[in-house]
């Protein structure tokens, strides 16, 4: 939620912003207009990286002003592709509490898309839930609406509650964020640890130190928007890619100026606007500065950016395979689109 006792529209936020070109002057003078309700139709140029609340100097979380006004404004994207999206990812059906111990992992829908990532000898063990009843609705930010997220998430916490577990471990940055980030912004907390992927990779490679075989590769790391508001957590991956033997290599579009994967122009484009392509600009970044591989943490990003990305002999991983790959596995023949 908008703290509007704790921001003074300095402008820092929209200033730093790829995706919107103003300074600091024209940037605070943007975000009090619409603090007072003013109508900004340059809201509609936001891409709903989150990014500007990671950046607000006073944690001020102008991010959320600008997604409450979006909503009000009501056309960020068709109404249809809106309703189209909740319907398909609204659960079916009552809510049946299975019986799991912990720690759980969560997969929330993302096993779909990514079915061999979390799987071998490192996530072997653990009880698994997953599908719709455990979709988290960061989704709908990007679609220009927080309330559909806001009227899931304290159902969604008694449900992971209601597994009665210590830990639960988030698999997809998006469900990580919204309880590490969003639930105690909203007042709301927690009957259980939230731990991230990085949190239980690292845990795990510090206890078979003896089976790693370096990698000895230097990797893009695709940053994606659901880390924005938990950074915290960014100097696990960096310890986790010095145990596996990957050099995380130096480039622009990495870290706090990390830059979308191109993922949400499908829904933008809907509307006729024209917008650049950060698909390119990411792979073209990551080239320039010597890397042989893009490494994902979000299944959208790998899903946007993965073909492009072996288009230009850039091969594609997601964080836990190149763990798995760093431990002796070896993956399914048809990962990454293989045969």
């Amino acid at each position: 939620m908008f703290d509007k006792s704790k921001c003074d529209f300095c402008g820092e936020c929209l200033a730093w912003c790829p995706y919107i070109d103003v300074d600091r002057k024209e940037g605070g003078l943007l975000l009090e207009r619409l603090a007072k309700g003013e109508p900004a139709e340059w809201v509609r140029k936001c891409i709903t990286c989150f990014g500007c609340n990671e950046i607000c100097p006073t944690q001020a979380r102008p991010f959320d002003l600008i997604l409450k006004r979006m909503e009000e404004m009501g056309n960020y994207v068709d109404t249809s592709l809106l309703n189209a999206i909740r319907d398909r990812f609204t659960a079916k059906g009552e809510f049946q509490t299975p019986s799991v111990k912990s720690p759980v992992l969560s997969l929330c829908t993302i096993e779909g898309v990514i079915p061999w990532a979390f799987k071998g000898p490192i996530f072997d063990g653990l009880d698994v839930v997953k599908g719709r009843h455990f979709f988290c609705n960061i989704m709908f930010p990007h679609l220009g609406n927080e309330s559909l997220m806001l009227e899931g998430l304290k159902p969604l916490v008694e449900r992971y509650a209601a597994l009665g577990v210590a830990e639960v471990i988030f698999t997809h940055d998006d469900c990580y964020a919204l309880m590490a980030d969003i639930a105690p912004s909203m007042g709301i907390s927690l009957p259980f640890k939230a731990i991230h992927l990085f949190e239980y990779l690292l845990r795990y490679l510090q206890e078979h130190l003896d089976e790693i075989r370096p990698l000895h590769k230097k990797i893009a790391y695709q940053r994606p928007c659901a880390s924005r508001p938990t950074p915290a957590k960014e100097p696990l991956l960096d310890d986790i890619f010095s145990l596996i033997g990957v050099e995380r290599v130096e480039r622009t579009y990495d870290r706090k100026n990390a830059l979308c994967c191109g993922q949400a122009l499908k829904g933008f484009m809907q509307r006729g606007e024209k917008y650049p392509d950060y698909t390119t600009r990411n792979i073209e970044d990551a080239k320039k500065n010597g890397a042989e591989a893009m490494a994902f943490l979000c299944p959208m990003c790998l899903d946007a950016m993965g073909e492009s990305c072996r288009a230009e002999e850039l091969e594609t991983w997601m964080i836990s395979d190149l763990c798995r790959i760093a431990l002796g596995e070896s993956l399914p023949a048809d990962a990454y689109g293989g045969a």
